[in-house]
């Protein structure tokens, strides 16, 4: 990897940190050249100097889109934060989010099925509609390089995962709860019959390592009494877990207030975990993004719609 150097970094042009940055985020020259009002081929222009300027292809196309490359990954955080501190600086004015003209990516857990997210736009759309949220999928052994990357400004996550260069504020505090089919008549589980019970998770809530076992704070109390759960099924998010349990054998247990806002109750059952655990997601952001006063006004929303909803 060539270092650069003073005299290549005369060659650093700002618009070329810009091109940059907007294929990180796009991940296509076409969304990158729009977002930008340039010409495709002007797009493509300004990678290739990239590529030239880095010493790396920087993105590679994979099916229909561009990937970033490690070294384009290892990037990303730093030129993003860089030209926040550029356009903070040329914008003398104080911060009105009803003059804001962006797009938020944030990374969650199933917390739309709480009010935080409907109440959330609600508030945007009065004091600063031109800012529009894209909500995906917490990938949460991802999470760390996603908001170094740049490519998400925010994430959700159940798990505590400040560490160094990322700050993180608890949300609420909630209970864990257990869903059973109707059918069963179950109204409580001892931890042997929980453990005994075929089970069904959604990937937001569990850590799934590589060799495919899965973690949790439920799997750790079981440990510690030396048992183990059988889970007979992993869906990608929660909203599928009281179908699933309405029309099967399984149960799944998540927080009370993701339950509540899910489908398919009048078929479940809510039962008290038979681990009386508290569990408290997280809103978790990079150190880089910390002083941006777009997402600074944002977290101060979010962090005043949750403390409402913790009550």
């Amino acid at each position: 990897m060539r270092p650069i150097t003073e005299r290549n970094l005369r060659a650093v042009d700002l618009n070329l940190l810009v091109v940059f940055d907007a294929l990180m985020s796009e991940r296509s020259v076409t969304r990158a050249a729009a977002r930008n009002g340039l010409s495709q081929p002007a797009v493509s222009k300004a990678l290739n100097r990239l590529r030239h300027l880095f010493a790396d292809p920087l993105f590679v196309r994979r099916d229909r889109a561009m990937e970033p490359t490690d070294r384009a990954i290892m990037l990303a955080g730093p030129i993003n934060a860089a030209l926040r501190d550029i356009s903070r600086t040329l914008t003398s004015s104080a911060f009105d989010p009803s003059r804001v003209s962006a797009r938020i990516q944030i990374a969650s857990i199933d917390v739309y099925h709480t009010p935080l997210i409907s109440e959330l736009v609600s508030r945007l759309r009065v004091e600063a509609p031109g800012l529009d949220l894209h909500v995906h999928a917490l990938d949460s052994a991802r999470v760390r390089d996603h908001l170094a990357s740049g490519e998400v400004a925010l994430a959700f996550s159940p798990f505590d995962a400040r560490s160094a260069g990322f700050y993180s504020l608890p949300l609420w505090t909630d209970r864990l709860v257990t869903l059973t089919s109707r059918r069963s008549g179950l109204q409580s589980l001892t931890p042997e019959a929980f453990a005994a019970a075929p089970h069904v998770v959604d990937a937001g809530h569990v850590h799934i390592k590589d060799d495919g076992t899965v973690t949790s704070v439920i799997d750790a109390l079981l440990s510690a009494r030396g048992l183990k759960r059988h889970i007979a099924l992993v869906l990608p998010t929660a909203a599928g877990l009281p179908f699933m349990v309405a029309s099967t054998d399984l149960i799944a247990t998540l927080p009370s207030k993701i339950a509540k806002g899910l489908g398919a109750q009048e078929a479940v059952n809510q039962i008290p975990c038979p681990f009386d655990v508290s569990v408290t997601p997280h809103m978790i952001w990079h150190a880089a993004t910390n002083g941006d006063p777009l997402l600074s006004w944002l977290r101060q929303v979010i962090h005043e719609i949750a403390t409402g909803l913790s009550q």
